[in-house]
């Protein structure tokens, strides 16, 4: 039975949860007369018209004692309640209601059931009993209450009168109406005994504030507060008049320029820390039709690019720029070792053999290992040694790990083999260091680059917090623009900073061989844009599909040959074109990343189980919402 009433219980709550949801309504006008009488108590009348827009079941409204409330404060739990059909000309028509008060932890809500259809108008009267609503002190009895805090949509007009039921004899009185620094500023005039306050679009959730004071000689209740209250009270509305202007200002402008400069200073010193590398690129109209020496694509890559194959390799490198990539230097490679004679392309097999492997360097031979390993030289068998299908993924999560280690260990270690050898080729021909590392001062500037960015962020993102704190939409849209762009520059400065902690800095000597690789790597690109004439008398064209492949523009230089009917002299890499490696052994090198990004997630495998108030106030307690359901 237990369990009956348990599962009851819950369905009524979803079930009430979302009919209370799925109401569609607003509140066009909002009227809340608040009359103070010599005694300390009050009446409080609230009239709320409501528009729907759906069917309904009826409405709630609260009132709270929430905050700083004068002693001795309370509210009549039995508020007259009456709720109006209006029609098209205004008319008020008695509806009949069933109602329930419910007492809350710091006020109460009134339920009103008078269930309805889309298109009705309802006019709800809600008139509450208050006693001891002020702070009396020596001098002036001072009301610090908001009566508007939690309503579920905005309240497109509010009227709201302020009056003292007892005689007034042209003693002194003030009133002011707050909306916090951001919100709808509330309009207060004096009319005979009290004031009228008029806000246009008090939004959802938002507060209205009344803080007033009267001349304590209009009263007869008891003194509940020491000491005078006058001068507290002026200079509470001084700030709060004085935050008032201070507040959106330098929301809406300062801070937002202090992020901008700080962005700034960001950025040049960005500029002092690229600057002081002169790492200068050639124009991309400056053009080499040879290469500035015959190197190897392994060798030239390490010397000159300053890179290794275990850095360009997958599956660690999504996201990074590198000046080759492994795809190119791979096929690159092999196109070396045919132009050299070292391997031979069968075009009836489509197989690679090596005739003389006594000829082949330390690192050639690493290198045909780690492409091939014991499988057969085709086309399409390269990187097979890797291959992982995504099933191990779904097997024992032990076995899953130790099969994908077993693969990337391979693969690296085969990496790491060719790379040393490299190196070792290089050591051995004595050439010059064109590269070094970063000096002190220009990674003071990238920090300082760094440093200032988070800064500006941070500004930004503390102006987000104090936007949403206080419902200030142009502040949200402000902060957010700033963060995002102040975001962009420590992305743009890591990769910048990974770039040259992988590629090292030129030296003098370096820049100069580079700018001379960056002019031949130019005109590969460009190599459509020639006559016959201006370059075919300059060009190995053995040589330039290497370095074409090297670069990335294979297909280009291939097209070229094509178009102008050039046979190139080794018959080898006449088959190469024939048979269109270059697109073959680019799949599969797609392939490989595929394997090695497989094989990474399998060694890390396992299975795992699944109303803002704003600033801009006196201090004053209470609250007051409602809705409809």
């Amino acid at each position: 039975m237990k369990k009956v009433l348990l599962f009851v219980t819950v369905f009524l709550a979803l079930f009430t949860s979302k009919v209370w949801a799925d109401v569609d309504y607003s509140i066009p006008l909002y009227q809340g007369q608040l009359t103070i009488d010599s005694g300390n108590e009050a009446s409080f009348k609230q009239m709320i018209i409501y528009d729907f827009d759906s069917s309904y079941n009826g409405q709630y409204v609260t009132l709270g004692s929430a905050g700083n409330f004068p002693k001795g404060f309370s509210i009549s739990g039995q508020p007259e309640i009456s709720a109006y059909t209006v029609d098209g000309a205004g008319h008020l028509q008695s509806r009949s209601i069933s109602k329930e008060v419910e007492k809350l932890s710091d006020g109460y809500r009134v339920k009103v059931y008078n269930p309805g259809k889309e298109n009705d108008r309802i006019a709800l009267v809600v008139t509450w009993r208050l006693k001891n609503l002020l702070n009396i002190y020596s001098d002036i009895a001072e009301l610090n209450w908001v009566p508007i805090s939690d309503w579920d949509v905005p309240l497109n007009k509010v009227i709201f009168e302020v009056n003292f039921s007892g005689a007034y004899q042209n003693h002194s009185s003030q009133l002011y109406a707050h909306t916090g620094y951001f919100g709808s500023a509330a309009k207060v005039t004096k009319k005979g005994n009290g004031y009228s306050v008029e806000v246009n679009r008090l939004g959802e959730g938002r507060k209205l504030e009344l803080h007033a004071y009267w001349d304590r000689k209009l009263f007869y209740a008891p003194q509940n507060k020491s000491g005078k209250g006058l001068s507290k009270f002026l200079m509470t509305e001084k700030t709060i008049a004085v935050k008032q202007k201070l507040y959106p200002f330098l929301a809406t402008y300062v801070v937002p320029l202090i992020s901008l400069v700080i962005l700034v200073v960001s950025l040049w010193c960005y500029y002092r820390f690229k600057a002081s590398l002169g790492q200068k690129k050639i124009p991309r109209d400056m053009h080499l039709f040879e290469a500035p020496s015959d190197l190897s694509p392994l060798v030239l890559t390490k010397y000159i690019y300053d890179l290794e194959l275990a850095e360009i390799a997958p599956p660690d490198v999504k996201g990074k720029r590198f000046d080759i990539s492994f795809e190119n230097l791979i096929q690159a490679t092999l196109l070396d070792l045919i132009d050299q004679g070292k391997l031979i392309l069968f075009k009836e097999t489509g197989l690679f053999d090596v005739p003389d492997k006594t000829k082949l360097t330390a690192y050639e031979r690493d290198f045909l290992d780690l492409v091939y390993g014991g499988q057969p030289m085709g086309l399409d068998s390269a990187f097979l040694d890797y291959q992982t299908d995504k099933k191990i993924l779904k097997g024992n999560p032990s076995a899953v790990r130790q099969r994908g280690r077993k693969i990337l260990a391979l693969f690296e270690s085969r990496l790491a083999k060719v790379d040393a050898s490299v190196a070792q080729t290089i050591a051995g021909l004595n050439y010059p260091d064109l590269h070094r590392e970063m000096l002190a001062r220009e990674k003071r500037s990238l920090a300082l680059a760094f440093l200032f960015a988070f800064t500006s962020m941070g500004v930004s993102l503390a102006l987000l917090l104090f936007s949403l704190a206080v419902f200030y939409p142009l502040g949200m849209g402000i902060s957010v623009f700033l963060i995002l762009l102040a975001g962009l520059l420590p992305f743009f400065y890591y990769r910048r900073q990974t770039y040259y902690q992988v590629s090292r800095i030129l030296t003098a000597e370096g820049l100069a061989t580079r700018q001379a690789w960056d002019a031949f790597q130019n005109m590969l690109r460009d190599i459509k844009t020639f006559e016959a004439l201006d370059i075919e008398s300059h060009l190995v064209w053995n040589r330039i599909l290497v370095y074409a492949a090297l670069y990335g523009y294979a297909d280009r230089v291939q097209d070229y040959l094509k178009l102008r009917h050039i046979t190139l002299e080794n018959p080898e890499l006449n088959t190469y074109i024939a048979l269109g490696v270059h697109n073959r052994l680019a799949l599969s090198s797609h392939y490989l990343s595929a394997y090695t990004s497989t094989a990474n997630s399998a060694s890390h495998f396992s299975i795992s189980s699944g109303g803002s108030g704003g600033g801009g106030f006196s201090g004053g307690f209470g609250g007051g919402g409602g809705g409809a359901f």
